[in-house]
């Protein structure tokens, strides 16, 4: 059987890849057809700021479709200048043509963006196979996730272990709060007085960052109802659902941050941006969690060669293997037409303040 690729309008291929997904059980949230159409819906309105750009194969015979690949629009900032970085997902190919070249191909339009000058680089996020693979296509490496902790109330990770141990809690919680409050006393800024609290969407849609200093790392500069689409409006099914928070300049009411987070027993932080000349990213999520009720641990997953997961260590956050298998397994690669002018800046792991949140996920 001979194979033919296209670019593809999604919308066009809506029911044949939903169909397709469905049929294999991608590992999208849901039980039902209908649970795949609402994520599917939900992933190309929400997860690329512009048009997604998707390819798909197809059988020449009778025009099944056996691969699809989806490249999810992303922009970052580094001073005053922008990129447009695209995000490989939902990467699917049927079982009878793993062992093809189908994947390669699907994966080598990816690189093809940048090649062309449509997107300036590409950030793939996967585990070790397609780490490999992504390397041979001249990727350059940015390493395996890891998750940085703080550690704020001992007495639940305590418990789990024995009930007698919690009575050392309070103890151990007070030397905790010190280390974190010596660590941070060296290198943070002179804050303002800010105050934190929880946004609504609607609230956050209205709130300028026009204010915000250029960044001296490669960020995400998203739209606030980018924000708002990828993180709170996605069929969660049994997953945690996620808040955005905010710190404001008591005197000016003005957004100096925002965290976006994922509330469960512990809380994890999907995304975090600052007014890099107020705080930094340590110094807002560390304000955020005295507002998040119940806090026992915060756990940040980024870049372990990042300077952003250096300055979290520095602020007292302890360096941890991730316990998500997802997390602990996701190998960053990025690629740039050789001969840009930024490819040194985009091909270095410390430049990326990269959170968990900027996978296609």
């Amino acid at each position: 059987m001979s194979v033919e690729f296209e670019r593809v309008d999604p919308t066009r291929v809506r029911d044949d890849v939903v169909e397709f997904f469905w049929e294999q059980r991608h590992s999208w949230p849901g039980e039902t057809r209908d649970d795949y159409y609402d994520v599917w819906d939900w992933r190309y309105t929400a997860l690329s700021e512009g048009p997604p750009i998707v390819y798909v194969a197809r059988s020449r015979e009778n025009g099944a479709l056996i691969g699809h690949i989806a490249v999810y629009r992303r922009h970052f900032r580094f001073g005053d200048a922008n990129f447009v970085v695209g995000v490989p997902g939902d990467l699917l190919v049927h079982p009878r043509w793993q062992n093809n070249i189908v994947g390669v191909r699907l994966a080598m339009f990816v690189r093809s963006l940048v090649q062309k000058g449509e997107i300036d680089a590409v950030i793939a996020f996967g585990n070790e196979i397609a780490d490999a693979m992504f390397i041979r296509f001249g990727f350059t490496s940015l390493g395996v996730m890891r998750t940085y902790i703080d550690l704020r109330d001992t007495k639940p990770l305590l418990g789990r272990r024995h009930r007698a141990l919690t009575m050392l809690a309070p103890v151990l919680n007070r030397a905790l709060a010190v280390r974190r409050r010596l660590r941070g006393l060296p290198h943070g800024k002179q804050l303002p007085r800010l105050r934190a609290r929880q946004i609504t969407p609607d609230e956050f849609l209205e709130l300028d960052r026009s204010h915000w200093h250029p960044p001296s790392r490669l960020v995400t500069s998203d739209t606030s109802r980018f924000v708002v689409r990828r993180y709170l409006t996605w069929p969660r099914g049994n997953y945690a659902p996620r808040c955005i928070y905010g710190l404001f300049d008591s005197e000016t009411g003005l957004l100096e941050a925002y965290v976006v987070a994922e509330q469960a027993v512990r809380i994890k932080v999907w995304d975090c941006q600052v007014n890099s000349s107020v705080l930094d990213p340590p110094s807002a999520i560390t304000a955020m969690a005295s507002i998040w009720p119940n806090t026992g641990t915060v756990l940040v997953p980024t870049l372990p060669q990042s300077l952003l997961a250096t300055e979290l260590v520095r602020a007292g956050f302890l360096d941890r293997e991730s316990e998500d298998y997802a997390e602990a397994s996701t190998h960053v690669s990025v690629y740039t037409k050789p001969g840009n002018e930024h490819a040194g800046l985009l091909g270095d792991p410390r430049q990326w303040n990269l959170w968990i949140g900027a996978r296609h996920y």
